[in-house]
């Protein structure tokens, strides 16, 4: 890693070939991209967990269709540009082929300022950019496949994303507050309580946060409470003496049964479940194999 932040990695398995390069928003973009994560992976057919998960991020990918399956009875077939919402429970993924593409991963305030659109509407949901962006979003995904090299790319976003946009919208002075102090505390804390310290009324903060976030105050610090396990719980090794109750408790969560319950209702498993699916590169979590439960098929 260099002193931009950028990090190229490279590894194979018996069935696939990974490439991904990350760095840091840089430049007008400081603020607005918490990370770029480019990708480019050749595979046989494989199914992943995707856990639930905070944020909004742009998905520009150059590659095959990615099927999404929230449940037996809603699957989802993504080619080519989306914009992902907030995901408040989990889905399987399922491609075969080439993934190619870069996955923005934006700032609250990057959020509201690029994309200029009520990001409520986005959650659970992978909305195809052009529904977003319109002709901008087409033309960034054509001209980031012209280029030949993650620097090159990240450098291009760095200038798209960060530019003023006429139709860029700002977070609410106690809406940033309030978020910042959810992330700080990784969600534990009297949401109650820092909402009266903004001045306003508890109705009318949590409106305000919920539209311009994308879900409310108290659903996001049950999101970053669960991330903050799921960090700690891929740190841990299958040979790691600490149990998963000493993780619980780390996180936040008050006992096993609350951490269990939040796990099956984010991950859709257990977190013993979770911790043998645990990748040997637990950086890169969205190219993890799922090894439990059965593959979805592609839609036909």
């Amino acid at each position: 890693m260099g002193s931009s932040g950028f990090m190229l990695t490279r590894w194979e398995t018996e069935r696939s070939v990974h490439e991904m390069a990350t760095r840091e928003g840089a430049g007008p973009a400081t603020g607005r991209v918490r990370r770029y994560a480019g990708y480019d992976e050749r595979a046989q057919a494989q199914t992943r967990r995707e856990v639930a998960k905070t944020g909004i991020s742009l998905v520009l990918a150059f590659g095959d269709p990615l099927a999404v399956a929230y449940d037996a009875s809603e699957t989802q077939l993504l080619g080519g540009a989306f914009v992902l919402g907030h995901q408040v429970r989990a889905a399987l993924t399922t491609f075969s082929g080439h993934q190619h593409g870069v996955q923005v991963d934006l700032t609250p305030a990057g959020a509201r300022g690029f994309l200029g659109v009520a990001v409520d509407e986005l959650t659970d949901r992978a909305t195809p950019l052009e529904e977003v962006l319109g002709r901008r979003g087409e033309e960034l995904v054509e001209r980031l496949a012209s280029l030949r090299s993650w620097s090159a790319r990240f450098h291009l976003l760095d200038q798209v994303v960060g530019a003023p946009h006429e139709g860029g919208l700002e977070l609410a002075p106690e809406v940033c507050w309030l978020w910042r102090q959810l992330v700080d505390r990784h969600g534990n804390c009297r949401i109650g309580q820092l909402m009266d310290e903004t001045g306003r009324s508890r109705r009318y903060v949590t409106a305000r946060f919920s539209q311009q976030i994308g879900v409310s105050p108290k659903t996001y610090a049950r999101l970053l409470r669960f991330e903050r396990a799921v960090h700690l719980l891929r740190r841990r090794s299958r040979s790691d003496p600490t149990s998963l109750a000493a993780v619980a408790l780390a996180a936040g969560y008050y006992d096993q049964p609350h951490f269990n319950r939040d796990f099956r209702s984010f991950a859709g498993c257990t977190p013993a479940d979770l911790l043998v699916e645990n990748d040997p590169a637990p950086e890169v979590s969205f190219v993890q194999d799922l090894r439990c439960p059965p593959a979805v098929p592609l839609p036909t």
